[in-house]
């Protein structure tokens, strides 16, 4: 008796499908659509109210920016470690007080210069609060979306007239958004809620958002903190956005090369279909439960697709099945100017797995550049390194001086500026919190006692 039992291993949309007889790998992909998700589809630039007189801004497409981010990063093996890195890079050896000063060297120029110091009032007012944590919270968003959210906290005191920050809290970016009032041009607040989480809350908060030039003016006020993206109103457009597609492929190699393993690699051909024949399918089988009067069930879509898989493993296997043919249509889709093919594709894969392989190790490589490029640290300093080889010591200390040259100011402002605020408005002072780093030397630059010994 014939066995057509279909079996079906799911990575998110893309799956690899055996039976007995086939094996293939099998991809959902949209043409349209960098990132695709369920649910009401945004725009960038779509209105959507939640109150009479508050509209919301989306961030991305779906209004599901920091969710894609974290989704697509966190799916991969390598990425997180870089994020952990260039973390630890802005990092350095913790934050501390300084003061800029201008020193004139010997030769007769002027050197602007940070003076680290130590002052115990502020000090025992960040060590109130945990300030480290607030840090890398700040951090971490900035090194996925170029921006975070912070709350000022007031003091109580500050309601008879002693006007003083008791505390800043980071704002969940999952949870966060901007808002504005009807008319306004920019926006004047963060609106906090998991509304865009589940599709429908029954609350949220609503704080206005900081004030530079009155800074006690509103209670829990927040700031949003951002580096500015070209021709964006709003958001910043995280510098990574670029290379999700990248990650994607580098996330599914492992996936791929494991199931061509447990299969005895007998994967011969990758299936790709378009999102939209499943949309129109849902659509279908949600009007025949209509009309039969009975709620729609997922298990019927799945059902459908276990039933299509086993028809083309059928067309696919065997010698017995030589002239046989699976026919599709394909659909033509106006996009802007562009006539966008969708339709299903079946490509052989090529049955030399030596190259095979090296082809998705080489991808994988490809896909590991671009995504250090897009953060911004170099492949020496981000432990991304292809085909498994180490940098020099002077390629890797040429990477970090480098970085530390240009890489450190700018996010260094971003990710400390509420804090600055709080600090420059509480004690009236000109001293700045900071991020300390130690300078890199080469070994033979140092003496001996201090270079790292192998024991």
């Amino acid at each position: 008796m014939e066995n057509n039992e279909v079996n079906i291993e799911r990575y998110g949309k893309d799956a690899v499908v055996s039976s007995p007889c086939a094996v293939f790998s099998y991809q959902v992909e949209n043409p349209r659509e960098l990132s695709p998700r369920d649910g009401n589809q945004f725009s960038w630039n779509n209105q959507h109210f939640v109150s009479e007189d508050i509209e919301l801004l989306p961030y991305g497409r779906r209004n599901d920016m920091p969710q894609l981010l974290r989704d697509v990063v966190y799916s991969n093996p390598n990425i997180p470690g870089v994020f952990e890195k260039k973390q630890g890079l802005l990092w350095g050896k913790g934050p501390a007080l300084y003061q800029e000063e201008y020193v004139e060297q010997k030769d007769g120029t002027t050197r602007r210069v940070r003076k680290w110091q130590e002052n115990k009032e502020i000090q025992a007012w960040l060590d109130s609060w945990d300030y480290c944590d607030y840090l890398l919270n700040v951090i971490t968003d900035f090194n996925f979306m170029q921006g975070s959210f912070t709350k000022f906290i007031r003091q109580k005191g500050s309601l008879i007239g002693k006007n003083k920050f008791h505390s800043l809290e980071h704002l969940n970016p999952a949870w966060s958004r901007l808002g504005r009032k009807l008319n306004a041009e920019k926006p004047t607040h963060c609106i906090f809620s998991n509304w865009w989480m589940k599709n429908g809350s029954d609350s949220y908060k609503k704080y206005p958002l900081y004030d530079s030039k009155n800074p006690f003016g509103k209670a829990n006020a927040v700031m949003y903190s951002r580096t500015l993206t070209f021709a964006t109103d709003f958001y910043a457009i995280p510098t990574i956005f670029g290379s999700l597609e990248w990650i994607r492929r580098s996330t599914a190699i492992p996936l791929i090369l494991r199931a061509l393993s447990k299969h005895s690699i007998n994967a011969k051909y990758h299936v790709t279909s378009p999102s939209k024949f499943w949309e129109d399918k849902k659509e279908e089988l949600e009007r025949k439960a209509e009309a039969e009067n009975r709620d729609y069930d997922d298990r019927e879509l799945q059902l459908y697709e276990k039933k299509l898989f086993r028809s083309i493993t059928k067309t696919l296997a065997s010698d017995e099945n030589v002239g046989k043919i699976w026919h599709t249509k394909d659909i033509m889709i106006v996009d802007g100017m562009n006539l966008i093919s969708q339709g299903w594709t079946i490509k052989p894969i090529d049955q030399n797995i030596k190259d095979f392989v090296e082809t998705q190790i080489k991808i994988g490589n490809k896909a590991d550049s671009a995504v250090s490029a897009a953060l911004g640290i170099h492949k020496s300093l981000a432990g991304i390194s292809g085909e498994g080889k180490a940098d020099s010591g002077s390629e890797q200390l040429y990477a970090y001086l480098m970085y530390k040259l240009i890489g450190v100011d700018i996010p260094e402002y971003i990710v400390t500026k509420a804090i600055n605020e709080a600090i420059k408005h509480n004690f009236n002072t000109d001293l700045k919190l900071g991020f300390y780093h130690g300078e890199a030397q080469r070994q033979q630059d140092q003496t001996s006692k201090d270079r790292i010994k192998n024991n």
